[in-house]
C-alpha cells in the first residue's frame, strides 16, 4: 500500500477511546480485514506486511477461545483486547466485554509477527490486537509444537461474501474421519494369512471384525493342504451299504445257480 493511500485510509478512520463488546454481532466490522491492518500505525511496516499477507493466505496460528475475563489457546494471552474495529472503519482503543455471562464463548483467529498479533472474531471480524506470551506446556510437561493441526477447518479471514454468508454467520467444519461406507462384495483373505470368511455368531458370513467373530480356515482352491484344511471324503450311508450288500448276494446266488447248471450238463 502506498503512503498516500495509507494517509487517506488513516484519515477516514474514526477513532473512539472506549467501546463496549457487550453484544458481539451487533456492529460487525464491514472492511476490508487486511486492509485494516494498516490503521495500525504503531507497527512496523515490514511486520504489517507479513501480518497482511499471512491472513490473505489464512495462516494463521491458532484458533483461541474468548471469554469474558480470558482469552484461551496454546500461548499465555491477555485478557484485554484493544483497537478493534467496527462498522466500516471505527476503531475503539479499549474494548470491554464485562457483561459477558460466564458461559458466553466466542472464537478468533489469531495472527502474530514479531510480537505483533491481530485477533479476528470469527462472530463479527471485528479486526483487534492482543497480547500474546509464551506457549503453555502440554500434560506431560513439555510445549506443543506450532505446526500442531487443528482439528476443524477455520473460518474464512476474508470478506463476508467469501466466506458464504452476511456477517456473523462463519462455520466451522469438524475435522471428522471419513463416513464408512457398506461394501457387499465379500474380499479374498491376504495373502500369507489362514483366514478367508468370518461369521457374525454363527450367521451370514461377513468381512466387518468385531466381538464375537468367528474366523473359519481358509481351503486352497486346488484341494491340496497349503497350509489349510484337507477336505475329508465323506463315509456312506447305512442305506448305501445295505444295497451294496444285496447287489453282491444276487450275483453270488447266479453264479452258484450257473455253475450247478454247468454241472448237470457235464454228467
Amino acid at each position: 500500500m502506498s503512503l498516500v493511500t495509507a494517509l487517506a485510509l488513516a484519515a477516514s478512520t474514526v477513532t473512539l477511546p472506549n467501546c463496549s463488546w457487550d453484544k458481539p454481532g451487533v456492529n460487525p466490522f464491514m472492511g476490508d480485514l487486511v486492509a485494516a491492518v494498516d490503521r495500525y500505525q504503531d507497527i512496523p511496516a515490514a511486520t504489517r506486511a507479513r501480518l497482511k499477507a499471512r491472513m490473505a493466505a489464512r495462516q494463521y496460528d491458532e484458533i483461541v477461545d474468548i471469554h469474558r475475563d480470558r482469552i484461551e489457546g496454546r500461548y499465555e494471552y491477555g485478557a484485554e483486547i484493544r483497537d478493534m474495529h467496527f462498522g466500516a472503519g471505527s476503531v475503539c482503543r479499549t474494548v470491554t466485554r464485562s457483561k459477558w455471562s460466564d458461559q458466553t464463548l466466542e472464537r478468533g483467529l489469531v495472527y502474530c509477527e514479531d510480537g505483533q498479533c491481530i485477533l479476528v472474531p470469527t462472530v463479527c471480524r471485528n479486526v483487534s490486537r492482543i497480547a500474546r506470551g509464551p506457549l503453555k506446556p502440554a500434560a506431560g510437561g513439555t510445549a506443543k509444537g506450532e505446526d500442531e493441526p487443528l482439528m476443524f477447518d477455520p473460518p474464512a479471514a476474508g470478506s463476508a461474501e467469501e466466506a458464504g454468508g452476511e456477517p456473523g454467520s462463519f462455520a466451522r467444519t469438524a475435522g471428522l474421519p471419513p463416513t464408512a461406507t457398506s461394501d457387499t462384495s465379500l474380499a479374498g483373505p491376504t495373502p500369507g494369512t489362514s483366514s478367508g470368511l468370518t461369521v457374525p455368531g454363527g450367521g451370514i458370513p461377513s468381512i466387518i471384525g468385531g466381538p464375537g467373530i468367528i474366523t473359519l480356515p481358509q481351503i486352497p482352491p486346488n484341494g491340496g493342504n497349503g497350509g489349510g484344511v484337507v477336505p475329508v471324503p465323506g463315509v456312506p450311508e447305512p442305506q448305501t451299504w445295505l444295497l451294496f450288500a444285496l447287489g453282491l448276494g444276487g450275483v453270488a446266488l447266479i453264479a452258484r445257480r450257473r455253475n450247478a447248471r454247468d454241472g448237470v450238463r457235464m454228467a
